[in-house]
């Protein structure tokens, strides 16, 4: 089992048989009649096929450091919409609004929904991790998974999630793990270093001079900037509403390291630690644990659905994510 064997099988599925996004919808004439073609590919592969509209509306070429074929531990896929008879991603009502708006709001509305930035081409996106923690290579770790708050079509995220179960399947993973990130799980304050950042700071006072020819160098600074775009948009879109309050599960800064990596063809650095097994507030099953849990049940009988069964050894034994004490799954594949 590969991420390599995994991404090839996400983007053959969409293209052939009944894993197509067209196989899946429950009305395939009203999806024609959209005019959209939504397919899977790794950000590496949507990079390279929408390179020349990506630089055309943000001036950078988003080329990429890491070799598409080498074998990482992070894979990204995108469900994009490749339809060439389609320009943006407006539902009826906001075509009205955007039809009686100012220059202003305009302007604000194509930026959120016009296929003139690429990026909107991307209706979901997934970020997958092989041996998260202390696993072996047959676990698959679902870091990210999220549907476009601007998408006119429906289903996506329940399609992102079959796909990817089928995918990591075929590609001979057989366990698929998540844990359900919310706003009220709370990391104990005392395991966080202060330092890192003074510490950090001094470093690269002390090194600057010797990576300044590095930072000089326009391909370099030129994939920054592409990391940042990319990373401000893939947030962005994860926005959901409540009572006019924007949310955010994912912080941004989380997703630009992530894509910094991928781009940059960067292996994650696993840090060591130990759970909290007897700390009644910030231990898994502790006060903010609980209070998490109530928080995204919801999420978690959507996850259920699928097939995960929450597991508390995904988090303290087998430390696939983080000492944040956020409901942990498992998938039996």
């Amino acid at each position: 089992m590969s991420l390599t064997l995994f991404a090839k099988t996400m983007e053959e599925l969409s293209v052939y048989g009944d894993s197509s996004f067209l196989k899946f919808v429950k009305d395939p004439h009203k999806y024609n009649e959209s005019k959209t073609d939504l397919k899977l590919y790794t950000l590496k592969h949507f990079l390279g096929l929408y390179h020349d509209d990506f630089y055309k509306y943000h001036g950078y070429y988003p080329h990429y450091l890491a070799d598409e074929e080498e074998s990482e531990d992070t894979e990204i896929i995108c469900l994009v919409d490749i339809s060439r008879c389609k320009d943006h991603t407006m539902k009826k009502d906001m075509r009205k609004k955007y039809r009686k708006a100012g220059s202003h709001r305009r302007r604000k509305l194509r930026e959120k929904y016009s296929y003139r930035n690429p990026l909107n081409r991307i209706h979901a996106y997934i970020i997958v991790q092989q041996a998260p923690g202390e696993t072996d290579d047959k676990t698959l770790a679902i870091n990210v998974v999220c549907s476009s708050n601007y998408s006119d079509t429906k289903g996506i995220g329940s399609y992102m999630m079959k796909t990817t179960l089928k995918a990591a399947k075929q590609a001979l993973f057989i366990n698929v793990v998540l844990e359900v990130g919310n706003p009220e799980a709370e990391e104990n304050p005392e395991n966080i270093d202060d330092s890192a950042e003074e510490s950090e700071e001094e470093s690269a006072e002390e090194s600057a001079e010797e990576s300044e020819e590095e930072y000089e160098d326009e391909q370099h600074e030129n994939l920054e900037s592409v990391v940042d775009i990319i990373s401000s948009k893939l947030w962005r879109i994860s926005v959901r509403h409540n009572n006019g309050i924007p949310l955010y599960n994912i912080g941004e800064d989380y997703l630009n390291s992530i894509i910094h990596e991928y781009l940059f063809g960067e292996t994650y650095e696993y840090i060591e630690w130990e759970p909290e097994y007897d700390d009644e507030e910030y231990g898994y099953g502790g006060y903010y644990y609980l209070k998490g849990k109530i928080c995204c049940k919801d999420l978690m009988k959507y996850y259920e659905s699928f097939g995960f069964k929450e597991d508390p050894k995904v988090n303290t034994e087998w430390k696939c994510f983080s000492i944040v004490p956020f409901p942990s799954m498992i998938l039996k594949l």
